[in-house]
């Protein structure tokens, strides 16, 4: 009775311990940490409604903490921080130290208010400075710079000047002005400078707001680079990353990521923060490789070693290899006597390895050099659905790997398997198996090779399922382009597709296409009288009407709010006002039901032609809702076409 009661009293105790536990890391404020390159009240009061957005979706207290280099770096390594937000190259150094995880997102910024992914540097002089018409004339000149941190203000710059042959460190006088961006450009315009770094989009902005006369300014390096609206000197690189400490909870993490993939454009957090939203990470390979031609940090100094070094630092491990050394040849004497004695060993080191294989929650599997398996685990088997006799001798290409996911024959040449059996490679990818009944599955899969005394005897596979990281993916990749409430692409992706068209239609001499932008007629009342519950109703109801009455190959998106844009392909105006105007007259026509009320509204529509010439897709879009506008103050519902 006794030993019964101490086990109900330890129980007891466990459960208290893990409840405490779960109710502490629950109320424990989540940090977010932001660099912080203009005032810290700012930066703060930029991103407090973003960190209020968090918390309504997590159910998580965000705090924020602006801070400059020294001190983000400092809350990183001390572990103070559980999420960050700074610069690219930043980010970058912070990985390589701090060993930061992949970026959650990447930011869209609105950059004069055009969302942005990338961006890049711009290298300007005063526009009567005849002595400075390229990059070599900077020689010996004095270059006006934000900071030497700042990738857009002084490092995509020097990378600029390498690749033209000139140090940045030895054949320019530096000028740190010190943030913001603006601080250089008045450093280059009263003479106190030759010549400057500022990230693409200053200028315009300056220019925008009277602060400067865009006459007096020339761009020198200057990129042709399609479909980007600033003036540029270098090429483009990602924009600031949001990433997740090593030691924040994965679950927190993937739940933030979820919540700014669904941050739409026009929501408080988003038009406070003066962004667009949040892109699906972008590939930040490309700073590192410049961080690392020019030698900045982390890579701003190589470690020298001597003998007296490895003496210093490896002392122990030395002294222990000599004493394994001598140990090695006193065994392998003790061995060659002993040898008939091991053998009776061998057989139980056999099973040992076996039993590992078994205890092992990765698929493993061995080939020879023809492809043939040689061993497989239970895990592998279970994976797969074949016992052992069908798998062990025979080509394990041909029964698992045999098929791309798409149908597509995979030749053997291909395999990454049979390719590491060739070159000896080490790979790890994301491959597709088959099981026995057919069925596919994708997997992680890593190829090593198996060597003795210099010959190839095989390679070693060891791959695990990834179905449940694949759905993640593709998760996000639908709340990145999708809007929730209608299913439509989104603004971000539907404007992306129109840039691809426009871009189409510059290179093929094919059929226009005609966009239109359609908006609900007093849609607001709906909502004001009805609820928003009504006000969503109106908009999935008219998404479903835009879809049946579309062709397969049109492009119909939410803009936001009760604004939708159709790109028709292949379509002459005189078409695509017919489209229009019946899609008018079935939209009045037809009331919508919510609960006992019937609803009915109206759209006006306005539309233009896509034409090869538009500098951008803004332009077609600008001309849309120019017609739109007209379509409105003419007495809504009703169609009307840009006109010059």
């Amino acid at each position: 009775m006794k030993s019964g009661l101490l086990r109900s009293i330890s129980w007891f105790w466990l459960v208290t311990c893990f409840w405490s536990a779960g109710a502490a890391w629950a109320a424990a404020p989540v940090t977010l940490g932001i660099l912080a390159f203009r005032a810290k009240a700012d930066t703060l009061a930029r991103w407090q409604p973003t960190a209020d957005y968090l918390a309504a979706k997590t159910g998580r207290t965000f705090v924020i903490e602006a801070m400059n280099y020294p001190e983000l770096e400092a809350a990183v390594g001390q572990h103070r921080i559980d999420f960050i937000l700074t610069n690219p190259s930043h980010y970058v150094m912070l990985t390589r130290r701090n060993a930061l995880s992949s970026p959650l997102a990447t930011l869209i910024e609105l950059d004069n208010g055009l969302p942005l992914t990338q961006f890049g540097g711009v290298i300007f002089t005063r526009a009567e400075r005849k002595d400075i018409a390229s990059l070599n004339d900077l020689r010996g000149k004095t270059v006006a710079f934000p900071d030497i941190g700042s990738l857009g203000g002084y490092q995509m710059q020097a990378a600029e000047l390498l690749h033209a042959g000139l140090s940045p460190s030895h054949d320019i006088n530096p000028m740190m002005t010190g943030m913001p961006h603006d601080k250089a450009v008045y450093a280059v315009l009263e003479g106190r400078a030759d010549a400057g770094f500022v990230r693409t989009g200053v200028l315009e902005s300056l220019a925008q707001s009277g602060r400067i006369e865009p006459g007096r300014i020339v761009v020198l390096n200057r990129q042709p680079t399609p479909g980007f609206p600033f003036m540029l000197s270098t090429r483009l690189f990602p924009e600031w990353p949001f990433a997740a400490m090593p030691q924040t909870d994965e679950r927190l993490a993937q739940e933030v990521a979820k919540a700014l993939f669904s941050l739409r454009a026009d929501h408080p957090a988003a038009r406070v923060g003066r962004y667009h939203g949040w892109a699906i990470p972008t590939d930040y390979e490309p700073v590192r490789a410049m961080l690392q031609e020019l030698r900045l940090p982390p890579y701003d100094q190589a470690p020298a070693f001597t003998w007296n070094d490895v003496l210093d630092k490896h002392w122990l491990g030395i002294a222990l290899g000599g004493v394994a050394g001598l140990a090695i040849v006193v065994l392998s004497f003790m061995l060659a006597v002993r040898q008939r004695q091991l053998r009776g060993h061998e057989s139980r080191r056999s099973e040992e390895r076996r039993q590992l294989l078994a205890a092992l929650g990765e698929g493993i599997y061995g080939v020879d050099p023809e492809g043939r398996c040689t061993f497989v685990n239970p895990t592998a088997l279970a994976m797969l659905g074949y016992d052992p006799e069908e798998l062990l001798g025979l080509d394990q290409h041909a029964l698992i790997h045999h098929h791309r996911p798409d149908g597509r024959a995979y030749p053997h040449g291909q395999c990454p398997i049979y390719q590491t059996l060739h070159d000896g490679q080490v790979r790890r990818l994301d491959e597709w198996f088959f099981r026995k009944d057919g069925t596919g599955f994708p997997v992680e899969m890593t190829v090593a090779p198996m060597n003795h005394a210099d010959m190839r005897t095989g390679a070693v596979v060891v791959f695990h399922d990834i179905r449940e990281r694949k759905r993640l993916e593709a998760e996000l990749q639908a709340l990145a382009t999708t809007d929730p409430l209608t299913g439509l692409p989104n603004r971000r992706h539907f404007l992306a597709r129109l840039e691809q068209e426009k871009d189409r239609l510059q290179r093929h001499n094919e059929p226009p296409a005609t966009l239109l932008m359609l908006d609900l007629d007093h849609f607001k009342l709906v909502n004001d009288s009805h609820g928003h519950a009504a006000g969503d109703a109106v908009l999935r109801r008219f998404a479903d009407l835009l879809g049946k009455r579309l062709r397969k190959t049109d492009l119909v998106g939410r803009l936001g709010g009760e604004e939708f844009a159709i790109l028709l392909f292949a379509t002459h105006p005189a078409g695509a006002r017919e489209f229009a105007e019946g899609l008018r007259e079935q939209v009045a026509a037809e009331a919508i039901v919510f609960g006992d009320t019937r609803l009915g509204v109206t759209v006006s529509i306005g539309m233009t032609q896509l034409l090869p010439d538009d500098a951008s897709a803004d332009a077609a879009l600008a001309r849309a809702d120019a017609a739109l506008y007209r379509a409105k103050e003419n007495g809504r519902n009703r169609v009307e076409t840009f006109r010059l």
